[in-house]
């Protein structure tokens, strides 16, 4: 479901573990007092574009500072100072003069304790700047307030206005806070309440409208009424996750497919890297009907900003969406050609999982042993290989890397159903049943599947060939049964019924004519166990079921008169 996806997404991505060594602690100088009531607050160096100009980023953002400490009283807001952000930064190898990526954005401003941050971009023209800011919440970096975007000739000028923007924001702050604590609580009328407080003290109001949509989720909502509070936070924050996830649910409940595609796209071009923001929307594009819809959005993107490493990463995923795959191969090497860490465990997954769609397994197979040679403790990878080379008749090499890769303490998910399946598919019946014994007593009874399949090929061997027997197949059916669940477990059963039903027409059919009183015993004791388990094949094979039921019945009443007949 995309609502659960994607309203996951207001839940906030970790923050890396890189910032906050004890070096880094013991570096910061001693932190001047805070009025008790102060939220803290951190400025992060601004992004710089357009003309270079020397440090201009960092310039911004102590300009933005400076305007902070005038425009807001030290009672509603503590700055903390640059001094401290320097020292942990530089402590924890990263410069102090480079804007940081999101989530070591939000790393720093939670190891400094502050509650808000600030991050900005600012671009040089000819004779203007363009200043651009948002404030962030801490506690989750997807919780923005843009502060608008402005041009002047001065960026002290445009950031005077920006801190002007930010004191009027922050009206809304104390309002969400208690949107949110309320809906802990489960309030949600006290919740929409405050919310709607915050909205008003401030009409531009993002944050609390995010509250807001959270609590018309949960209090169910229609979709008509997501929509139009949703399409309000993207209005005022075009690229604001929150939002755009819950538009694209909105859409979606209200059945407004191509609406909800493109929705999708911009949501997964605010932050294109994430793997799991890739895998929510990719799988919900390819979901739809039409993802193809999708494709033009991205390509004027690219076009728009050509060798954008962000921009061609999304463009790949899409064409990997819509199944174009001969252009996905293309722009997947040519995106490595431009950025080899774009060659990441991820693109050599996706990569071999498309190549296998495409029906070119070798091709699969050696693009995984790339990404396994490369990333050789990635469980993932490893699992991708071994099925790439199962799929393309491999099946010696499939078992000697999977043997080689759990060997050495890698965690391939499925571990034991796949070593049980390459040894079926390798005729090794008794090393397959093995494995699957090996698997469940370690804990992992998915490999149970592979016992009913064998049962089920034995059973039809012995079907096919009267000198066979049905012994071996009687034995493993019954194992299966034991070991299996659900749907599986009442194949194996039935097909243990039919392996008996047939088991006993052979032998009973012999014991009379040789007047052999064992086996006419032996097949009574089939039959018995026949109409136990046969009755189970009623729910999938019904018409099979009633044959052999009656087949079975047909039999016991023989096997009774031959057990009359020469067992004195």
């Amino acid at each position: 479901m995309i609502a659960r996806s994607f309203h996951s997404l207001l839940a906030g991505a970790g923050a890396l573990a890189l910032l906050g060594t004890t070096s880094a602690l013991e570096a910061q100088p001693a932190r001047r007092p805070a009025h008790p009531d102060a939220k803290w607050m951190l400025v992060e160096v601004f992004k710089a574009g357009g003309k270079p100009e020397k440090e201009l980023g960092l310039k911004a953002a102590d300009a933005m500072r400076r305007r902070i400490g005038r425009e807001i009283p030290a009672k509603e807001v503590y700055l903390v100072p640059k001094e401290e952000m320097t020292a942990i930064l530089e402590a924890s190898g990263f410069p102090s003069d480079v804007p940081l990526e999101p989530h070591d954005a939000r790393a720093l401003a939670s190891q400094l304790r502050a509650d808000e941050y600030i991050t900005g971009e600012v671009e040089r023209g000819d004779t203007t700047y363009t200043v651009k800011a948002s404030l962030v919440l801490t506690r989750d970096n997807a919780l923005q307030q843009p502060l608008g975007d402005i041009t002047a000739k001065k960026y002290d000028d445009a950031i005077d206005l920006l801190a002007k923007e930010l004191k009027s924001a922050r009206a809304q702050l104390t309002h969400e806070q208690a949107c949110v604590n309320a809906a802990r609580q489960q309030n949600w009328d006290a919740a929409a309440t405050a919310a709607k407080a915050g909205i008003e003290a401030y009409p531009k109001a993002v944050l609390a409208r995010v509250c807001l949509a959270n609590v018309m989720v949960n209090q169910k909502a229609g979709a008509a009424d997501m929509l139009k509070i949703s399409r309000e936070i993207v209005e005022l924050a075009p690229t604001s996750r929150p939002g755009l996830a819950l538009k694209a649910q909105a859409f979606r409940d209200l059945n407004e497919q191509d609406s909800a595609i493109v929705t999708l796209t911009m949501l997964l071009a605010t932050n294109p890297n994430d793997p799991r923001l890739q895998k929510d929307v990719v799988e919900a594009i390819s979901s739809f009907g039409n993802p193809r819809i999708a494709r033009p959005i991205v390509e004027e993107a690219v076009a728009k900003n050509p060798g954008d490493a962000d921009l061609l990463r999304l463009r790949w995923l899409i064409l990997l969406a819509v199944r174009d795959y001969k252009e996905a191969f293309t722009a997947g090497e040519d995106l490595v050609r431009l950025d080899t860490a774009f060659a990441d465990s991820t693109y050599f997954i996706r990569t071999a999982a498309a190549y296998a769609a495409d029906s070119q397994p070798q091709k699969a197979a050696e693009t995984a042993a790339r990404g396994v040679a490369k990333f050789p403790e990635s469980g993932s990878l490893t699992y991708t290989l071994v099925a790439a080379l199962r799929t393309s008749g491999q099946l010696q090499q499939a078992l000697e890397v999977l043997t080689k890769a759990t060997g050495n303490g890698v965690a391939v998910e499925d571990a034991g159903l796949l070593r049980a399946t390459i040894l079926k598919d390798l005729g090794d019946n008794d090393g397959a049943l093995a494995a699957v014994k090996q698997s469940i007593a370690q804990g992992d009874s998915s490999s149970a599947v592979v016992a009913l399949a064998v049962g089920n090929a034995l059973y039809q061997k012995a079907a096919a060939d009267s000198t066979v027997g049905f012994d071996q197949a009687i034995e493993v059916l019954k194992f299966a049964d034991q070991v299996n669940k659900g749907e599986q477990r009442v194949q194996a059963k039935f097909l243990y019924g039919a392996a008996n039903t047939l088991a006993a027409r052979a032998l009973v059919q012999k014991a009379a004519a040789a007047r052999d009183c064992a086996g006419g015993r032996k097949a009574k004791d089939y039959l018995v166990e026949a109409q136990i388990n046969l009755p189970a094949g009623g729910s999938f094979a019904p018409q099979q079921a009633q044959q052999l039921i009656a087949l079975a019945m047909q039999l016991d009443g023989f096997a009774d008169q031959v057990i009359a007949a020469v067992c004195k």
